[in-house]
């Protein structure tokens, strides 16, 4: 979890003069309204909601908020579109528009779901507002943020593990499908996925393991003996 002293400290590369935008969605509307109006008191960000109904991603091209808080659980996903999906069309709809989480569902899965789909923190719905309000200082100042709660679950996550630990079980799953010589297609109907998600975890298990081409990480999956 990272503490900072100053909350709201501007971020020189989003600019000084005008204010950071941030905007809430949830499934309950009273919610982001109230968090809107919460930290719209002290007239330092420019804090908006949005109804849950709305097109995020045509919204984000629109508006290109610096920050976009939901709770991830709410969204509606599915084997062909996926939480990295979904962040990937919003970096696309607006590349400097940042994701934060907030939600009651704090696991292992909604964890490595967020910080798969690139989301620079999480803070549970349990939290004081407090908290939501460093994180937003945070994220804009460049840095991450994950509250106590979620933090319990990052520290294994990221304590000195062997590589293999490092990787999400799709992620080993897609890494050995590759180096049995099966398609990108094969692989997401054996998984239950979509092909642009096979894509992605293979991506990314590429960056994790710090190994480029597919004759390194099929190398990898022999050298670990994953296959026979």
């Amino acid at each position: 979890m990272i503490e900072i002293p100053k909350v709201f400290n501007l971020s020189p590369q989003r600019g000084q003069h005008s204010k950071q935008t941030v905007l809430f969605v949830d499934r309950n509307p009273v919610l982001s309204q109230a968090l809107a109006q919460h930290l719209n008191v002290n007239g330092i960000l420019d804090c908006r909601f949005v109804q849950p109904d709305i097109d995020l991603v045509t919204e984000v091209q629109l508006s290109r908020p610096d920050v976009l808080c939901l709770d991830p659980t709410h969204l509606d996903l599915n084997r062909d579109y996926d939480l990295m999906d979904f962040g990937r069309d919003i970096r696309d709809a607006s590349a400097t528009t940042l994701l934060l989480g907030y939600s009651f569902k704090v696991s292992d899965a909604v964890l490595r779901a967020v910080l798969d789909a690139g989301f620079r923190g999480c803070v549970s719905k349990n939290a004081r507002l407090r908290h939501v309000e460093i994180a937003l200082a945070a994220v804009l100042d460049g840095g991450v943020y994950f509250d106590r709660s979620f933090g319990s679950h990052l520290r294994p996550m990221m304590s000195d593990a062997p590589d293999e630990e490092i990787l999400s079980e799709r992620e080993k799953a897609v890494l050995v499908g590759l180096a049995r010589g099966l398609s990108s297609k094969q692989i997401a109907h054996d998984l239950d996925i979509s092909s642009k998600t096979v894509d992605t975890y293979k991506a990314r298990a590429g960056k994790k393991l710090n190994l480029s081409g597919k004759a390194d990480l099929v190398s990898y999956v022999h050298d670990r003996g994953w296959i026979t």
